[in-house]
C-alpha cells in the first residue's frame, strides 16, 4: 500500500475526525429536534390535565361522591369536546352552551348554528347570563380564584414532567378571543411553547389560559444529558484516537528518518577507524617500517587508537540494545564519584594533547560518594564531556565540577558552545535523535545514541539529569545522582 504514505494518510485522518465528529453533531441536532418536540408533548398533556382538573373543581361541590360525574368531567373525551367547541366559536359558527347541575343529574346543551350561504355571517351577540343571586363582580372574583388554581395546577403538572422553565400565561376574552395584556401577547411571538386556548370553569365563561415558555434549552439540555455526556466522551475519545495514531505516524516517520541517519553516521563512524587502520598497516607494508621501529611503533599506536575508538562505538550500540531488552545489569558498589571523574579527565586530557582543548576541572573539598555501577557512570561522564568538546568549537573551554548535600551529588558539565534552543532540550536524550544542522554549527558527525545512553543510565541510579545555558553562550547538563546512606 505504497499510497497510504504519511503525506497521504495524514489527509484521510483529518477527513475521517471531521466527519465522525459531523455524524456526532447530526445525530445530536437530530436528537435535539426530537426532545423538543416531546417536551412540547408533555407541556401540551400538562396544560390539558389542569384544563381538566380545573373544570372539574369548579363544579365538583355537592357531586363529590358522583362516581359518574367525576369520570366524565375527568375523561380526556370530554375535554377533546369542549376544546373543539371552544376553537369553533372563533371560526363564524353561532353557538350555545348551557350548563344546568342538580343532585339527581347534571344537563349540558352545546348548540351549532351554521350559516348554509357564503355571504358573510352577521356580527353575533355574544350574551352571557348568569345564575340567579350572581352578580359580575362575584364572577369576576371567581374567575381570579378559578384562574390561581389554573395556574398552580399547570406548574404541578409540570414538575411531574420535570420541566423547570420560566414560563407566564396570557389570558384571553372568552367572547372575542383579545388578549388582555398585549405586552405578553408580543413577547409570546417568539417562545418555544405556546399551549392551545383552555376554559377552566364550566359554570361561566369569562377568559381562556394559555400557558407560554420562552426558552425549552434548560429541559432539553436535562433530558439530553447523558447523550450529550456519551457524545463529547465519543468525540474526545475518537480525538485521543487520532491524537495517539499521529503521534504514532510522527514517531515512526522520525525513527525511520533516525535509523537511515544513523545507518549513515555509524557506516562514517566505523569506516574512518577502518580506513586509518588500513592505511597504517599498509605503510608499515610498503614502506618496510619494520626497519624503522620508531615510525612503526607510532603507525602502530595510531591503529591502536583506532582499535579502541571502534570497540567503543560498538560497546555503545551493544549497551543501548541491552538497555532496550532490559538484560543490562548494574553492578551497585560505594563509588567515588570524583576519582572517577578525575580519571575521565586526565583521559581526555591525554588524548586532546593538542593544546586546544582546554578543560577546567573544580573537585568538592567534601568526599561525594554514590551507591552506583562504577563502569556505566564512568561511560556517562566520558559521553558528556567527549559531547561538550565535540560541540564547542575549534576552541573548546570545558568546565567540570562536582558538589555534594546532604541528599544528593551534582555533577556538572559546562562548554562554550553555541548552546541548544529550549524546544530541543528535552528530545536530545531520545534515541537516535540529534538537533537539525545550523549553517553557524559546525558539522559534527555523530550516532545519536549518547545521551539516550547517559539518560537511561542516570535513571536507572535513581537520578536526573538538566539542561540549561543560554543560546550561543554553551550549555550546561547537570547530573543529580541520590548520595550515598549507610543507613
Amino acid at each position: 500500500m505504497k499510497w497510504l504514505s504519511h503525506r497521504n494518510a495524514q489527509p484521510l485522518v483529518y477527513v475521517a475526525m471531521i466527519a465522525s465528529i459531523g455524524l456526532q453533531i447530526a445525530w445530536l441536532v437530530q436528537l435535539f429536534d426530537a426532545q423538543k418536540l416531546q417536551v412540547k408533548r408533555d407541556l401540551d398533556q400538562a396544560v390539558a390535565n389542569a384544563a381538566r382538573m380545573s373544570e372539574y373543581l369548579s363544579v365538583a361541590p355537592g357531586h363529590e361522591n358522583n362516581a359518574n360525574f367525576k369520570s366524565f368531567f375527568l375523561s380526556p373525551q370530554w375535554l377533546q369536546l369542549k376544546q373543539a367547541y371552544t376553537q369553533m366559536r372563533h371560526m363564524g359558527i353561532m353557538s350555545r352552551f348551557e350548563s344546568s347541575f342538580r343532585n339527581d343529574s347534571t344537563q349540558i346543551k352545546i348548540a351549532l348554528r351554521i350559516a348554509n350561504n357564503s355571504s358573510a355571517p352577521k356580527k353575533a351577540r355574544k350574551i352571557s347570563i348568569l345564575d340567579d343571586g350572581e352578580t359580575m363582580e362575584s364572577v369576576i372574583k371567581e374567575d381570579r380564584r378559578d384562574l390561581i388554581r389554573m395556574d398552580s395546577l399547570v406548574k404541578l403538572e409540570c414538575e411531574r414532567q420535570k420541566i423547570n422553565e420560566d414560563s407566564f400565561y396570557i389570558l384571553y376574552d372568552y367572547m372575542t378571543g383579545k388578549p388582555g395584556s398585549r405586552e405578553n401577547w408580543i413577547r409570546s411571538k417568539n417562545a418555544d411553547y405556546k399551549s392551545e386556548h383552555f376554559g377552566y370553569n364550566l359554570n361561566f365563561f369569562i377568559h381562556s389560559y394559555q400557558l407560554v415558555v420562552p426558552s425549552l434549552t434548560k429541559t432539553l439540555f436535562y433530558r439530553m444529558r447523558y447523550y450529550l455526556g456519551s457524545s463529547f466522551a465519543m468525540i474526545l475519545l475518537t480525538g485521543l484516537a487520532f491524537w495517539f495514531l499521529f503521534k504514532v505516524m510522527r514517531s515512526e516517520r522520525f525513527y525511520t528518518n533516525a535509523r537511515l541517519a544513523f545507518t549513515g553516521n555509524m557506516t562514517h563512524e566505523l569506516k574512518t577507524p577502518v580506513a586509518v587502520i588500513e592505511a597504517a598497516l599498509d605503510s608499515i607494508t610498503r614502506y618496510e617500517l619494520a626497519n624503522d621501529p620508531i615510525r612503526m611503533d607510532h603507525y602502530l599506536k595510531i591503529s591502536k587508537n583506532e582499535i579502541h575508538r571502534l570497540n567503543q562505538i560498538i560497546d555503545k550500540v551493544l549497551n543501548l540494545e541491552q538497555l532496550d531488552n532490559g538484560n543490562i545489569n548494574l553492578r551497585m558498589e560505594l563509588y567515588d564519584i570524583q576519582q572517577g571523574l578525575e580519571s575521565v579527565v586526565l583521559s581526555m586530557r591525554l588524548r586532546e594533547n593538542s593544546g586546544l582543548v582546554k578543560i577546567d576541572y573544580q573537585p568538592s573539598e567534601d568526599p561525594c560518594f554514590v551507591n552506583g555501577d562504577p563502569v556505566h557512570l564512568t561511560n556517562v561522564f566520558y559521553n558528556l564531556l567527549d559531547n561538550a568538546i565535540k560541540y564547542s568549537g575549534s576552541k573548546p573551554v570545558i568546565k567540570v565540577s562536582c558538589k555534594c548535600t546532604t541528599s544528593h551529588v551534582l555533577i556538572m558539565f559546562q562548554d562554550n558552545g553555541p548552546g541548544i534552543e529550549n524546544i530541543y532540550r528535552t528530545r536530545i536524550f531520545e534515541r537516535f535523535f540529534r538537533i537539525p544542522e545550523n549553517p553557524d554549527i559546525h558539522n559534527v558527525k555523530g550516532t545519536g545514541l549518547g545521551l539516550h545512553y547517559v539518560k537511561e543510565i542516570i535513571n536507572r541510579h535513581g537520578g536526573k539529569i538538566e539542561v540549561s545555558g543560554i543560546l550561543g553562550q554553551g550549555t550546561l547538563f547537570t547530573i543529580y545522582l541520590p548520595a550515598y546512606d549507610e543507613i
